[in-house]
């Protein structure tokens, strides 16, 4: 299996990452922690670079190309701490009206939780409820639900859902048992590559003030003990990232491998590199890690959010063991 990218890859890649570097600025970040509400001009702004229909066939609309790609730009989306429903309303595109041109913004309620959360709910127009037996659709003013006062990621607000999908009608069914199980395998990939998105953009933020803060008369990032806290969080990063891209290849070939194997590897390395690198970036920062001004503790909460959504590490362990032969 090639996990070398293509050039079509890389510009697609580098593309999206000076528009993002641009769009998405700490100043930005910073000032969205008190307002997290979805820009929809900026929605839309993703939207009409195909950030949607990435895996739509061309002739309705859509890019035409495979999942390999979209982890590639999800990796992007992650590492600019992007916020938003940007798994849910990608997986909605093409089953949902304007999900993929970004005239919706749909969130995502998986029944099979054990606490019922919705994020962005006052930002979206539609929330896809999978239940084992299938999707639902239903306008996102049909769940009563409560605001977290203090959300653990804020740019991510979330909502504990009190009544919707089980007390009343859970609204238009979109899909089967098997598309919601499609839902949560390339839903948790997705998310993989958002953690290694996360993971590398707090890197990247540790290893430039490593290289500008001086201590004793030398920068901090020359000190032996430093070097090896980067350099660990590089080989997670790395690690991840191969992981990631052979489960979207696997799922764009299954004769390739076992998609769901491939998936919970991924999930695991992922969450791994993004937690253990927002920690590490904290570290590197010392005392300033810990302050609101400082960006890490928004890569290190990102990172603590997205370890939740998809299956966490031991769910997805779990499913590893099982399918060791006995």
């Amino acid at each position: 299996m090639d996990l070398t990218l293509s050039a079509d890859q890389r510009d697609l890649q580098a593309g999206l990452r000076d528009y993002l570097q641009d769009t998405w600025t700490p100043d930005r970040l910073r000032s969205a922690t008190d307002d997290a509400t979805v820009d929809r001009k900026d929605w839309r702004a993703l939207a009409e670079m195909g950030i949607f229909g990435l895996t739509l066939p061309e002739p309705g609309g859509g890019m035409g190309l495979g999942l390999a790609d979209a982890v590639i730009v999800f990796e992007e989306l992650g590492r600019a701490l992007v916020p938003g429903p940007l798994v849910a309303t990608f997986l909605a595109a093409g089953v949902v009206p304007g999900a993929e041109d970004g005239g919706a913004v749909v969130t995502m309620l998986d029944t099979r939780e054990p606490v019922l959360v919705v994020e962005h709910l006052a930002s979206a127009t539609h929330v896809v409820v999978a239940g084992d037996d299938g999707l639902y659709l239903l306008p996102a003013g049909r769940l009563t639900a409560t605001p977290a006062a203090i959300p653990l990621d804020p740019l991510t607000p979330v909502s504990h859902v009190t009544a919707g999908p089980e007390a009343e009608a859970r609204g238009e069914r979109i899909g089967s048992a098997d598309d919601a199980a499609r839902w949560r395998l390339h839903g948790a990939a997705l998310t993989s590559a958002l953690q290694v998105g996360v993971a590398q953009g707090g890197l990247d933020l540790a290893v430039r003030y490593a290289k500008e803060r001086t201590q004793f008369g030398r920068v901090i990032g020359s000190f032996q003990a430093v070097k090896h806290l980067l350099a660990e969080s590089l080989v997670r990063v790395d690690l991840a990232r191969a992981a990631v891209l052979v489960a979207a290849l696997t799922i764009d070939d299954p004769q390739a491998g076992d998609p769901g194997e491939a998936v919970s590897a991924a999930k695991i390395l992922a969450d791994d590199a993004a937690t253990a690198g927002g920690r590490c970036c904290v570290q590197v920062h010392g005392g300033m890690g810990f302050t609101w001004e400082v960006l890490a503790h928004l890569f290190l909460k990102r990172a603590w959010l997205l370890e939740t959504c998809f299956g966490r590490s031991d769910e997805h362990a779990a499913c590893l063991a099982e399918a060791l032969p006995s």
